[in-house]
């Protein structure tokens, strides 16, 4: 079970002053989001994106400040998981990635 920190890192900001996005990230082979959205600067395409706790399955938002690439084929390990559907980001324009822990897979769509 993920702690409650980290469950309150993808719940909607409320009374107790948390907020659901995180620092920018910048685009790499693996990035790692730790919040539900991240800005992510660059244009260096991404293989693998490591799950933000170990139990996670759901959505994270992407807002693209560069028009980096999300590429299929990277080697998952247990915490680094692949994406399931090229894409190319859209700058400015929020992309959500759903991970389907089933399928140990993250989906993109906007």
């Amino acid at each position: 079970m993920a702690a409650e920190g980290q469950l309150n890192d993808f719940t909607e900001p409320g009374t107790q002053g948390r907020s659901c996005s995180g620092a920018d990230i910048a685009s790499a082979a693996t990035i790692v989001p730790l919040k539900k959205i991240h800005r992510v600067t660059g244009t260096a395409a991404i293989t693998l994106i490591a799950l933000p706790y170990p139990e996670f399955e759901g959505t994270i938002i992407l807002v693209p400040t560069g028009a980096f690439t999300g590429a299929t084929g990277g080697s998952p390990t247990a915490v680094n998981k692949a994406i399931g559907l090229a894409f190319t980001a859209v700058v400015g324009k929020p992309l959500v990635l759903t991970y389907v822990a089933s399928q140990q897979l993250w989906y993109p769509g906007y």
